[in-house]
Parts: structure tokens; C-alpha cells; sequence
């Protein structure tokens, strides 16, 4: 599938210098970002990253857009900045704050930097994102515990020893899987009285406020997940493809989910003809009963059917459900993994104490 760049029209905001950095970076500046037309831009950046590192998903201008386009606390024209060396774009990156279930304000900072980007870019970019979560929270309330997030398009040794040395640890890991085959899927019967229906367009938003409330308990849910915005995106996304989908009812009640897609970039970057077995759950009071394994059974057939020669997911290795060994009596086998990077939150250091 091919994009077409969107022409960078309109008013380009001044350039800004990254500013105060342990070692500044010679021809590297900071700008806003045009968007939409330079949502192309972000989304080859991210791409680069992602490929340079193993990753198995390549990621779509049109997926980036709808993403973007139901952020709730993310003001893309205060909290997002391109980084520019030379005037090539080498990197970006985005701020944005959730309140999560459990507790904690996350100010979560996307990282995203070319493999030839200058040494220093992630440096810079992270000085940026911290000092704009310092100024998003002073405008807050300090009604909970807060933390610094980082996640990278591209987790290299390098980026891991800075976000280390900054006080940064990993408290949370995501795997991604292969079934590196589709034979041999096993036939699992549902529960007596569970049934998979149809998907249809009436069906979408009690589907979504399902897949809300599955994962309401779990580690890292926001308190406003199942808000107007997040309802859109779900509505809106590009790589839903309703055929596929495997929902299971119990008379009114959805009980359990496999959303699987198929992305056209993996075939045409990659090489792959891999489907993805995405977006699994199950509602709470009725775990236990291989509602997931069966779903997931009927998503490899459907992939299969449709021409897909392998199967992937995502996962957060410390689901508390129990999903990793779900995946891996599946026949998935963990490929690459991920880090949720985080740190207390603290006023801005003392001039000269970094």
C-alpha cells in the first residue's frame, strides 16, 4: 500500500533551539509540527526506528492520523515538537498525561528517533519532553502520585544507559509473538450458551465499552479509556475489518473478543505475510472457561482462510490474567520485546547539578 505525501502547506511556526543540554547538538533545532501534512514525516521516523530494532509491525500515515486525532490530554501544538538537524527531521517527540485506575498520573513521552539521527538527538529530545511534563503538571492538581513515562520506537542499549542514568527503570515489559505457523490450530469449543455472532455496525460500541471494561483492572488502564475520544479511535481505526473479528455473546452480554486485522505494510515492507491476532479479551466473570483460547483458535482460521501464512500479538508479560501462557499453549513464541520505562516525578534539577 502506497501513501502519498500530503504537500507541507501553510504557515511554518518559527524554528526554536533544543535549549540547555548537557551537550548540545550543533544544527539540531526543535520546531511545531504542520499537521496533518506532516504526519508522514512522524510516521517514516517511527518506521525507522521500529525496523532498525526487529520490530514486527510496520506502522500506516492513516493509522497515525486517527491516533492523533482523539488524543485527550495532548494539545499537538504545545506538546508535540519535530527535531530537525541540518534540516532533515531525525527525530520527535510527544507528551501527553493519563490518571491510570490504579492510581498514578503518568506523563507518558514518545521518543521517537531515527538509527542515523546525531548523537545527542534523544538527549534533547527527552530535556524537551521533560521540562513540557513539568510545565503540564504545575498546571494540575497534586492530587496523586506521579510518574515520568518513556517509551521508544527504537529500545537500543544506548537510549536504555540515558533514560538509566536519568533515574529511569523498566517496571513493565511487552513481548511481541509469533505463531510462526498456521497449521495444526487446534478446534475449541466455546462454553454451552456462548455463541460468536456477525459483526455489525449496531454491535460496535457495546463491543468497545466490552473491551473497556475487560481491561478496567488491569495495569496501566486510564480513567477516562472508555471516554468519547478513545470511542472514536476505536470506531475510526483504519486496519478494522469487521469479517474478522470473533466476538462471543452470551444472549446480550458480549463475553469475550479477538479483533484480528491484517496489515498490508508487513507484506510490503517486511516481507510477511503475517496477520495479526490482536485485541483479546474476556470479561471478567467469565474467565476460566476457554472463552479466549476457542476466539483465538477461530482468529488462525480466519487469517489462514484470508492467505496469512503466520500469526502475531502483543503482550504484557505480567498481565495479571494470565495471557502470556494463554499466547504460548497458543503456539506463540515471544520474538521482541518492549519496556514501559518509568520514574517518580521531581521538580527540575538545580542548574548545573545534571
Amino acid at each position: 500500500m502506497t501513501t502519498t505525501k500530503p504537500p507541507t502547506t501553510g504557515v511554518t511556526s518559527a524554528v526554536v533551539p533544543v535549549g540547555a543540554t548537557p551537550t548540545p547538538v550543533p544544527g539540531l533545532f526543535l520546531r511545531p509540527v504542520r499537521w496533518p501534512e506532516e504526519a508522514h514525516t512522524l510516521n517514516d521516523i517511527n518506521n525507522a526506528g521500529r525496523i532498525a530494532t526487529g520490530n514486527l509491525e510496520v506502522l500506516s500515515v492513516e493509522g497515525i492520523l486517527n491516533n492523533y486525532a482523539h488524543l485527550v490530554h495532548c494539545d499537538l501544538a504545545t506538546d508535540l515538537r519535530l527535531a530537525e538537524h541540518e534540516g532533515r527531521p531525525v527525530a520527535y517527540v510527544r507528551v501527553e498525561w493519563r490518571d491510570e485506575m490504579r492510581g498514578e498520573r503518568s506523563h507518558g513521552q514518545v521518543l521517537a528517533t531515527r538509527p542515523d539521527a546525531p548523537a545527542g538527538t534523544f538527549e534533547a529530545i527527552l530535556d524537551w519532553a521533560e521540562a513540557r511534563s513539568r510545565a503540564i503538571a504545575a498546571a494540575l492538581p497534586a492530587d496523586r502520585p506521579a510518574t515520568f513515562g518513556a517509551f521508544l520506537n527504537e529500545e537500543t542499549p544506548r537510549h536504555v544507559a540515558v533514560l538509566e542514568v536519568r533515574g529511569y527503570r523498566g517496571v513493565r515489559f511487552f513481548f511481541g509473538m509469533v505463531r510462526p505457523t498456521l497449521d495444526n490450530i487446534p478446534d475449541l469449543p466455546l462454553p454451552v450458551g456462548v455463541e460468536v455472532r456477525p459483526v455489525l455496525p449496531v454491535h460496535l460500541r457495546a463491543i468497545f465499552d466490552a473491551e473497556v471494561a475487560a481491561f478496567a483492572g488491569h495495569w496501566g488502564a486510564g480513567t477516562e479509556d472508555g471516554g468519547e475520544d478513545r470511542w472514536l479511535g476505536f470506531r475510526d481505526e483504519p486496519l478494522n475489518e469487521y469479517s474478522l473479528w470473533q466476538v462471543a455473546w452470551a444472549g446480550e452480554t458480549v463475553v469475550g473478543m479477538v479483533r484480528p486485522y491484517i496489515n498490508l505494510l508487513d507484506l510490503e515492507v517486511l516481507g510477511v505475510r503475517r496477520g495479526w491476532c490482536e485485541n483479546i479479551s474476556t470479561h471478567a466473570d467469565w474467565r476460566g472457561r476457554g472463552i479466549a483460547k476457542a476466539l483465538i483458535a477461530r482468529a488462525l482460521v480466519a487469517l489462514r482462510d484470508r492467505g496469512m501464512a503466520e500469526a502475531a500479538l502483543g503482550v504484557d508479560a505480567d498481565n495479571e490474567t494470565g495471557a502470556l501462557g494463554v499466547y504460548r499453549a497458543m503456539g506463540f513464541e515471544e520474538r521482541t520485546r518492549e519496556t514501559d520505562f518509568r520514574k517518580p516525578f521531581e521538580p527540575a534539577p538545580a542548574e548545573g547539578t545534571r
